[in-house]
This record gives structure tokens, sequence and C-alpha cells, in this order.
């Protein structure tokens, strides 16, 4: 169905509430396709993997630097060390998230558009396919965020000056909302339309500047739901702390269950709105797969 052009005067409350029908379209596709949470689960599994082989190293160079003969240089020289794995390390954690993320986009947007249902490697073998970019993208998003990192443990360090925290705190709040708003678009553009990063770069803020309301919508509509879910395990968990030991035991499985199946659930939906989103950027028109499901704007 033909809808007003994104960057038509619509109101504020209707951009929002498109963007909330985003977020029941994207539920909608998770539901019909839940192996897309595979995807998200094998992101978070790899990102484990790199993180504990990170926190290894650690392990290793701290025993270095225990050693009773180690030398001020050697120290030195294992603290840079530490640092340049960390950064690597998040670096990797970035290009392992972008190129799940990629797989989600390419496979979601399938079945949107398309009305067929992929296969597994699917997403996998679209995501292959622009590999060099995810790679590139990993990388420069990986720097962001860590030097984003970087001001927000200024921004808690108990020793810093109050000023230094409060411009610390300042600045990664701003830049962090312009960084997410001008990337918005960014990997659903290179697995897409197999763009280079540099023209997904430029391409993605005029997306976002068109359709702000309804990604903001679906954003806030993806975090609420998710919210009241986690809610409602730990209200279902809650009576079983009063059963002795047992019950508490079991209390903590549900909770924690809970909040590891919502995450994963509404993380993919997540990447599937930005599917949506992107279908409703280039076309003015809601994914095709909305009507199916009884969606309209």
């Amino acid at each position: 169905m033909m809808m007003s052009t994104p960057g038509s005067r619509i109101g504020f409350f209707q951009r929002i509430g498109r963007g909330w029908k985003m977020t029941k379209l994207g539920m909608a596709v998770v539901r019909a396709d839940p192996e897309l949470m595979v995807y998200t689960l094998l992101s978070a599994v790899f990102s484990m993997v790199a993180a504990v082989a990170v926190i290894s190293g650690s392990i290793g160079l701290e025993a270095i630097t225990d050693s009773e003969t180690a030398t001020a240089q050697e120290e030195d020289l294992v603290t840079a060390a530490h640092l340049g794995m960390a950064f690597v390390g998040y670096l990797l954690i970035s290009v392992i998230t972008v190129f799940w993320n990629a797989a989600i986009i390419a496979s979601a947007y399938e079945r949107l558009t398309a009305g067929t249902n992929p296969s597994f490697s699917y997403g996998i073998k679209q995501a292959t396919k622009c590999l060099p970019q995810i790679l590139v993208w990993g990388v420069i998003s990986g720097t962001v965020g860590m030097l984003l990192k970087v001001l927000e443990g200024v921004a808690r360090d108990g020793d810093s000056p109050n000023p230094l925290r409060i411009v610390a705190g300042l600045a990664t709040f701003v830049i962090g909302v312009a960084w997410w708003m001008a990337t918005f678009f960014i990997v659903p553009i290179l697995v897409l339309e197999r763009a280079g990063v540099l023209d997904g770069m430029k391409e993605s803020p005029k997306l976002f500047k068109e359709t702000w309301g309804e990604d903001v919508g679906s954003h806030m509509g993806t975090g609420i739901l998710q919210g009241i879910v986690i809610l409602l395990f730990v209200l279902i968990a809650l009576p079983l702390m009063f059963l002795g030991e047992a019950g508490g035991v079991l209390a903590v499985v549900i909770v924690l269950l809970g909040i590891g199946l919502s995450v994963l659930f509404f993380t993919t939906v997540e990447s599937v709105n930005r599917a949506s989103l992107f279908y409703y950027a280039k076309t003015g028109e809601i994914p095709p797969m909305a009507q199916k499901v009884g969606i309209e704007f």
C-alpha cells in the first residue's frame, strides 16, 4: 500500500505510531522466522569467545608482570600490550556484531519484501558477500565505541575532577546519540545495496533525517516491550523466593532465563526493524509483509 513519502510533513505522534507499528511487524517476522534468533545467539557466542581470548591473554600478561624479575620497561611494555589486546578485542567483537546483524537484516528483508522464507544460510551468504565493507565498518564503529567507553569511564571515575566528569558525561551522551542517528542505516546499506562504507556514511544520515520519528518510535517500542517482559518474569519469580532455598534457586533460574530470552528476542526484533525502516525510507511504502499480518499505516 502506498503511503506519504518519509520526508513529508506529518505529525510527531503519527511518526511515533508508525515506528510502533514497525516494531509490531518486527515481532511478527521473528515469530514467523524464529531461526533469526540463532543469528543473534551466534553473535553473542562468538563475541564471548573473543572476549575470553582477550581475558586469557591478559591473565598471561599479568603472570609476567607479577614476576619479581620483571623490569620497569617490561612492565610498561606489558601495560601497552594489555591496552592493545583490549582494543583489538573490542574491534573484533564489533566486526562480529556487524556481520551477524547484516545476516539478520538480509534474511528479514527477503521475508518482508518477497514473502519467502529464506534458508538459514541465506543471511550468512549475503553478509559474506559484503565482508570487506563489514570489516571496515566494524573497525570504524568499534573505534568510536571504544572512545565512548573511555569517555564514559572518565565520567564515572570518582577520582576525576567534577567538571571533567560532567564534560565527559555530556560528551558521551551527545556523541553517542549523534553517532547512533548518523549511522542508523549503515548496515542495511552495506548488505542490501552492496555500497561502500563512505557511501553508506553519506546516505545513512539523509535516510534517518527523513524517518527520524519512525526510527525513534521503533527503538522506544522495542525497549519498552523488553522491559515489560523482563518485569513479568520478575513478578512470576518473586513469590518463589518465599518457598525456601529450592524456590529461591528456581526464581533465579526463571529470571535469568527470562532476561536471556527477552534480550535474544528483542535484539533480533531491533535488527528486523532496521530492515523494515530501510525499506520505508527508500520506497515510502510499508513492507509488503505488513498487510499479511494486518498492519497498515
